[in-house]
């Protein structure tokens, strides 16, 4: 369940949209430059230049960045506008803290409703990671859209609709430092390992439908990344 799965932006070749739902394409693309590093934390948005850059009117830029704000990624300033966020270190461990209360209870609960045909799935998922990551020039964008469909089919699978939409919030809010990080974390390769043997583990549990294990293994890994959060993603963008 990666930003594409809600936001469809494969056909879009260019910077003009044409499709009745503008304000969803809208939504994807500015999502998509943030994941390109086009837009930096900080960054005000403006309406009309960015309607011009994308071809539509100002309505659908003014709902798109409604949802932004909704999404935890953008803010509303007086006399200034809306903004992108800025994430200090402390904001990125909250984040993360709220992340090893949630995932561990949806993986847990995946484990009493997955079926062959799900573990089938996140197979191909894993394997398709593993290639990626192995590749000798890696984009954390690509890296960072298997991790996130891979964890959201897991959860997914728990039927717990609500815990899952906070969970993805918290993915959306993160996603700048979760895009620093990934760079750094795909050029090591001691760390491309350790994330492979994660997510061996947490596919290796869903076949046993151990919901004990897999909420350890996800607390434990969780509770690793809140401790040792690796650098102030908001200095980094100020550099």
């Amino acid at each position: 369940m990666d930003l594409n799965m809600r936001i469809t932006m494969n056909n879009m070749n260019s910077d003009v949209i044409h499709h009745n739902k503008l304000p969803d394409l809208v939504l994807g693309k500015l999502m998509d430059w943030i994941m390109d590093g086009k837009l930096h934390m900080g960054e005000k948005l403006n309406t009309e230049e960015l309607a011009n850059q994308l071809g539509v009117s100002r309505m659908p830029i003014r709902e798109a960045l409604s949802n932004l704000e909704k999404m935890g990624l953008a803010e509303s300033v007086p006399y200034v506008g809306t903004r992108l966020i800025k994430l200090t270190k402390d904001d990125v461990k909250q984040i993360y803290l709220a992340r090893q209360a949630l995932e561990p209870v949806a993986a847990s609960h995946a484990c009493k409703h997955v079926t062959k045909e799900h573990i089938e799935l996140l197979h191909k998922i894993n394997c398709q990671y593993k290639v990626t990551v192995c590749q000798d020039e890696v984009s954390a964008k690509d890296v960072y859209k298997l991790n996130r469909y891979y964890h959201f089919t897991i959860y997914s699978i728990s039927g717990l609709n609500r815990i899952c939409s906070m969970i993805e919030s918290l993915w959306d809010s993160v996603s700048f430092f979760k895009l620093i990080y990934g760079q750094k974390f795909i050029n090591n390769n001691e760390s491309r390992e350790k994330m492979m043997k994660e997510h061996d583990s947490y596919l290796e549990a869903l076949k046993e439908k151990d919901s004990d294990k897999i909420y350890n293994l996800l607390w434990k890994n969780l509770s690793s990344r809140t401790e040792d959060i690796p650098y102030d993603a908001t200095a980094y963008f100020e550099e």
